[in-house]
């Protein structure tokens, strides 16, 4: 049943649908990250620390074992306190390498209702459908292949040491210390770009599902667009409206209009120039397709002359809102039209209305 419904899904998730999903703390947070990247914290603090810790240890057992036919547990927690303290900045190198890679991947969020536990899905216990789902049996095998990777990646760096093992019985602390903090560091590099590696597809691989999990139905899709834009028949009528609102202005301004600049057909802006109305000429104005035709009519039947000039119709179109001043680049262009119709008409830029 949940393949089919998944099925359905085939419309890419949309940013709403992104964002509150993040919103809820559900993010693609890979699993593998935040411990590997702590370990690669850890053995980088151990590669600038480990000498110190095996000095110090090394000196520790030196001192319990000269010491063993006394007392020596007396001394004991002076002995640990310079290896402890070398240990624990391991291991806040490694929690702080976790945190920040962690920190990446919720992008800096915080969801303080997730830190507890859900104890509703606790009560559940564990379904059996669960256990014979595709996801599950898929996560169990990949958690094998990890298992066994780094499982052999290690032995494989190893297999030329376990022989030297038995010798270290006869070596003294210091030498055995380190010898194997040597065979540590033979491990660690391929064990680690291994599990570097398998960090990465588990990432790639919660990805994926993610946002499979985000895709929508196209029902889903055209109700969440529904919603985003509203009802599709109050949208109309809010359109109509405007045109309403527009059109009527355009009745009353054309008219009152010194000149129609058009583009020849697709744009159309009026403008007017009164000096007591600025010190520049005003768009009255203007409109695009239908409206254009619809202003060249009202001008026609004004007498208001329409007047072509593209590049300036599609500059004060595209520049100046309704009522606003001409910018001065425009004047000389537009001094120039005023001037033509006030020589034909025999009108001025006087203070008065039409």
């Amino acid at each position: 049943m949940a393949d089919e419904e998944q099925s359905q899904r085939t419309e890419a998730p949309s940013g709403r649908r992104l964002s509150e999903a993040r919103a809820e703390g559900r993010l693609p947070i890979g699993r593998d990250a935040a411990p590997v990247v702590g370990l690669l914290g850890a053995v980088a603090a151990l590669t600038a620390l480990g000498g110190p810790l095996r000095d110090a240890l090394s000196v520790a057992f030196a001192q319990v074992t000269g010491t063993v036919d006394r007392a020596p547990f007396g001394d004991l927690p002076a002995l640990l306190v310079r290896p402890v303290a070398i240990v624990a900045l391991v291991l806040a190198a490694a929690g702080a390498a976790s945190a920040l890679v962690t920190f990446v991947q919720t992008e800096g969020n915080v969801w303080p209702e997730r830190i507890a536990p859900d104890l509703g899905r606790l009560w559940a216990g564990i379904k059996v459908a669960r256990l014979l789902s595709r996801d599950f049996l898929l996560d169990l095998g990949i958690a094998f292949l990890k298992i066994g990777a780094i499982g052999a990646t290690a032995f494989w760096a190893l297999r030329g040491r376990f022989l030297a093992l038995p010798g270290l019985l006869d070596l003294p602390p210091a030498a055995q210390l380190g010898t194997i903090f040597g065979i540590l560091g033979v491990a660690a590099r391929p064990v680690l770009g291994v599990a570097l590696l398998i960090a990465a597809l588990d990432l790639a691989v919660v990805r994926w599902r993610y946002f499979a999990r985000m895709r929508m139905t196209k029902q889903e899709a055209k109700r969440e667009a529904r919603e985003e834009d509203g009802d599709p028949a109050a949208k109309g009528r809010r359109k109509k409206r405007h045109r309403e609102i527009v059109r009527g202005q355009a009745r009353r301004e054309v008219p009152r209009a010194d000149a129609l600049v058009v583009n020849p057909t697709h744009v159309a802006v009026a403008i007017r120039y009164r000096r007591d109305e600025g010190r520049s000429p005003r768009v009255t104005a203007k409109g695009k397709g239908f409206l254009a035709e619809y202003l060249r009519e009202l001008a026609r039947e004004n007498g208001v002359p329409i007047v072509e000039n593209i590049p300036l119709a599609r500059l004060l179109y595209r520049k100046v809102k309704v009522g606003g001043e001409i910018p001065a680049q425009t004047y000389q262009a537009v001094a120039t039209i005023l001037a033509f119709v006030y020589r034909v008409t025999g009108k001025t830029g006087a203070g008065r209305g039409r």
